[in-house]
């Protein structure tokens, strides 16, 4: 694989979670969404299959999350929730950031209601907890708050290939 660019698509998660932001009373009529590092792989090997695509992005990212100031987690992301920001199938490194420092759009990873592992973007801070979104959820806001107990990390990086 090599390595083609590093995108942050914000333009258009700008918008949507404008929308959003509106509708749940957020003081800023914006919000950026931001994972700091996004890298895409272009395929060097066509007939790669997808068990080594999944071995080369996978150690790219444990070789990134060993690098990190905090204590580092690398995770398969599965579902189309925050897309376009990050691909389904993307190997995504999440860091133990300390719950305090949590800033609107910052993408975290928590668990759900049902103990699910989910990464969405942080809009708002209640007395709750913090109120998520996917970036490409159509019914709106999540109904899990990101709190002490479910926090899991920061998503720090994504590492996708490009087919």
């Amino acid at each position: 694989m090599r390595r083609t660019s590093t995108l942050s698509r914000q333009i258009l998660l700008t918008a949507i979670l404008l929308i959003v932001g509106l509708s749940i009373g957020c003081q800023s009529n914006t919000i950026t969404v931001t994972v700091p590092r996004i890298t895409k792989f272009q395929l060097s090997n066509p007939d790669a299959t997808r068990f080594e695509i999944d071995r080369a992005l996978s150690n790219r990212a444990e070789a990134y999350a060993r690098t990190r100031p905090y204590a580092a987690q690398v995770w398969r992301g599965q579902g189309l929730s925050m897309e376009p920001l990050i691909p389904p199938d993307a190997w995504i490194v999440s860091e133990e950031l300390p719950f305090e420092e949590l800033k609107v759009g910052q993408v975290v990873l928590y668990h759900n209601g049902s103990g699910r592992r989910v990464a969405h973007a942080l809009v708002k801070n209640t007395s709750q907890g913090w109120i998520t979104v996917g970036v490409n959820n159509e019914h709106g806001i999540d109904d899990t708050r990101v709190t002490y107990t479910n926090y899991l990390g920061v998503i720090t990086a994504a590492f996708v290939a490009e087919k």
